[in-house]
């Protein structure tokens, strides 16, 4: 189950976009390693058998802490500490998935459910660009409001061109209009979590407890084992953090930054 940052799903819309994408071969399967203009070559959430591929780049975000022995013989050192991924294991029973639930979370998914009415509607489908332009709208908005970096829209334009059925979004409307809503990538047994919009509306109704767990039970029916939730900072975004890991993930650290500061005749 590779991560969305190494599928041919995810490259190959980079590359519309654009950046300069390479696959190399190594002995566990493809890799991908990603350039853009002047800045070093990097392979994002990589696995230990970049060590072993016939371009290793200068910069790798490793996906396991076990990658290190390997990174450190080929010449690499760690520049940051591992960041952490909330992952959420979806092949339980869903009676089982439930119980795993937070206290607090699942006394907010019933809340939620309690709350809504016959002008509510939860639906999901999947994405489309010309009829759901408005979440990537709302979503550049956010970006710039919360000052914060997310993938440019256009790469989630190109993903849906790549493969049409890989993007399915969960929806809370009110009288048809959206209140909130969450954008999942699906790639092999694996779905990624994308993005996520709110408003004042579904704040109040914890709408995003309610489509969370809508798309768990969805996602779990169509094949997903695993759900990867995204980065749990919880010194910055302690909330965010508390909502994924209430859901029932687990904190699993990644492989930390390495660079390799001598050039070799791999490059």
């Amino acid at each position: 189950m590779a991560p969305l940052q190494q599928t041919a799903l995810f490259n190959t819309a980079l590359a519309a976009l654009g950046v300069q994408v390479t696959r190399s071969d190594a002995p566990c399967g493809p890799v991908y390693v990603q350039r853009r203009g002047f800045l070093p070559s990097l392979a994002s959430r990589a696995p230990a058998c970049i060590a072993d591929a016939p371009m290793r780049p200068r910069l790798v975000n490793a996906e396991a802490r076990g990658a290190a022995a390997a990174l450190r013989a080929c010449g690499y050192t760690a520049i940051l500490t591992p960041a952490h991924v909330a992952e959420l294991d979806l092949s339980p029973p869903l009676p089982d998935l439930h119980a795993a639930l937070h206290g607090k979370w699942r006394n907010r998914l019933t809340t939620a459910r309690k709350r809504l009415s016959a002008s509510h509607d939860v639906a999901h489908r999947a994405f489309d660009p010309a009829r759901d332009g408005w979440l990537l709208k709302a979503e550049a908005a956010q970006q710039r409001t919360r000052r914060y970096r997310g993938y440019p829209p256009a790469l989630t334009r190109l993903m849906h061109e790549v493969e049409p059925k890989a993007l399915r979004l969960f929806t809370l409307h009110e009288r048809r209009d959206p209140i909130a809503a969450m954008l999942f990538v699906r790639h092999g047994s694996m779905a990624t979590y994308h993005i996520g919009w709110n408003s004042p509306e579904g704040r109040k109704l914890a709408a995003h407890h309610l489509l969370l767990w809508e798309a768990i039970r969805a996602l779990r029916a169509r094949g997903v084992q695993m759900l990867d939730l995204g980065t749990v900072e919880t010194e910055r975004s302690a909330g965010l953090a508390r909502f994924k890991l209430g859901s029932g993930a687990r904190a699993r650290p990644l492989g930390g930054t390495w660079l390799r500061w001598r050039q070799s005749l791999r490059t």
